[in-house]
């Protein structure tokens, strides 16, 4: 054999042996992570922290961390793009919605991890919590008092303008880089999906898909569109019980019941004794007009609460408020464990607030709601320092990122005009609504297997939410002796 062949035949060789060589090992995470466990979830996690600029403008001064915890995909084949979640608020934490989040994505999570890192100024990042007056206080009495916004500036350790969504989303990013990852799936709700939508914005070459459920954009003026939204979703409560013979017959006249007991209120508001659903402490509370109508904005978020409110109303209209203040202790625990206030006017007192026109607020005494749900954080942000916003932020945030956008048709605070709007900037969305599903969509019915289904192929092709709209509204409340056709024939 000639020496040239004899050559070239060891460098095929050579080559052949190379590529049955074990492939090189992806290079370690630069964020170190450790075993810990996080309360409701079964799954062990990797928990760590990344110490970021607190001013990312300026690159200096205080250094914050970002706490981040993983739930590691059982198989040891996984995907390289893991499911990254957003929470809502804003002011809520991302790591201590675990055990509510997992569910929906336990079959996903076979193949890829999920992660969860709490937003600057939420959770075990640097929280800007404020201490004041109960839960159960703030929110029946004053829901900001002007006082607790005075002290939390007093004591907080960090600047609140540098809490917004785009420095936070740039520490995401940093923390993906830091991961190892090249790209992920985000999953987000209510504000949750301003921040993801926001994320998309800025890195979209880092995003394989986008689920944003109960859409929240940055277009929207927080609290002020609350107002609307919240008008169309009691109209749509009080409609569904005139249609029910049941409803209608066990509460008649619900339009003018809701109204005779406002305008009541608004004259002679009334002391009612409840017990703190934390401490079992009884509570005076001092029920007024607005306290009346922030109390039956709350439990419109969830259809199971909504459908008690035609009984809480009329037994307020007797004079028994204990039934409407019950629905709202529902929300006093996320409150209280889950919230921090501070973050949540960093961002409103930036992003929203400011937009809000002396106009606009002279046009709200035509709404049912009115100033009830707005004036708390009018005045907060007159006091809460304003970050600054980018330029280009309330500008539609356009890409071709597989995006899947969900509504509920009776969501009182993000209902389906905002998904359709965004949905209408994203080439490659597909916006489905689930008629009577109200605040969050993706954990009910069939929706977690179309997540499952979006997020496995990367598309919305063969995402079919006809099934969402299956879903019933839950049966309403009612009195005492009184029961459905159905069961009363049993």
């Amino acid at each position: 054999m000639r020496p040239e062949m004899r050559f070239r035949i060891f460098a095929v060789l050579a080559l052949a042996l190379a590529g049955c060589q074990p492939a090189s090992k992806p290079p370690e995470p630069k964020l170190p992570l450790a075993a810990c466990r996080l309360p409701g979830v079964e799954t062990e996690a990797r928990c760590g922290s990344l110490e970021v600029w607190e001013d990312r403008k300026a690159n200096a001064g205080r250094r914050i961390a970002v706490k981040v915890a993983i739930v590691p995909a059982k198989l040891r084949a996984k995907e390289a793009d893991p499911i990254l979640v957003f929470a809502g608020g804003p002011g809520q934490g991302a790591v201590a919605l675990a055990p509510q989040v997992m569910p929906l994505f336990s079959r996903l999570n076979d193949a890829r991890d999920v992660v969860f890192i709490d937003q600057r100024g939420t959770g075990g990042s640097n929280p800007l919590d404020c201490n004041g007056d109960t839960a159960l206080q703030q929110m029946f009495e004053d829901s900001i008092p002007a006082r607790v916004v005075a002290d939390c500036l007093r004591t907080l350790d960090a600047d609140p303008r540098q809490y917004t969504t785009t420095p936070a989303m740039a520490d995401f990013d940093e923390i993906r880089a830091a991961l190892g990852y090249e790209k992920w799936n985000l999953w987000g709700g209510s504000y949750g999906t301003r921040a993801a939508l926001e994320y998309v914005r800025r890195y979209p070459d880092r995003v394989r898909t986008v689920t944003l459920d109960g859409m929240a954009p940055a277009t929207m003026k927080l609290p002020l569109s609350f107002v609307a939204d919240g008008d169309a979703a009691l109209d749509r409560l009080v409609a569904a019980c005139a249609s029910d013979a049941l409803c209608e017959s066990s509460y008649p006249k619900l339009r003018d019941t809701i109204d005779a007991t406002r305008k009541f209120l608004a004259r002679h508001p009334v002391r009612a004794d409840i017990l703190d659903p934390l401490t079992g402490d009884p509570e005076t509370i001092t029920v007024t007009e607005n306290v009346f109508l922030s109390g039956i904005f709350r439990p419109l978020y969830m259809p199971e609460l909504s459908s008690l409110l035609p009984f809480a109303i009329t037994a307020a209209r007797r004079g028994d408020f204990n039934p409407l203040l019950a629905q709202n202790f529902e929300f006093s625990d996320e409150m209280s464990e889950n919230f921090s206030l501070g973050m949540h006017l960093s961002v409103l007192c930036a992003e929203d607030v400011p937009r809000i026109t002396p106009a606009e607020l002279a046009g709200l005494s035509k709404s049912f709601f009115g100033r009830a749900l707005v004036d708390d954080f009018v005045r907060a942000c007159g006091i809460w320092p304003r970050g600054e916003v980018a330029s280009d932020y309330y500008e539609p945030v356009k890409s071709n990122v597989p995006a899947l956008v969900l509504s509920g048709g009776i969501d009182p605070a993000t209902p389906p005009r905002h998904g359709a709007l965004v949905a209408s900037w994203l080439p490659n969305a597909k916006h489905l609504v689930a008629p009577n599903l109200a605040h969050g969509v993706s954990l009910h019915g069939c929706a977690p297997r179309l997540l499952e289904r979006f997020i496995r192929t990367g598309s919305t092709e063969g995402v079919d939410g006809k099934c969402l709209e299956r879903i019933p509204r839950p049966l309403f409340l009612m009195p005492l002796g009184v029961h459905p056709p159905a069961a009363a024939a049993r």
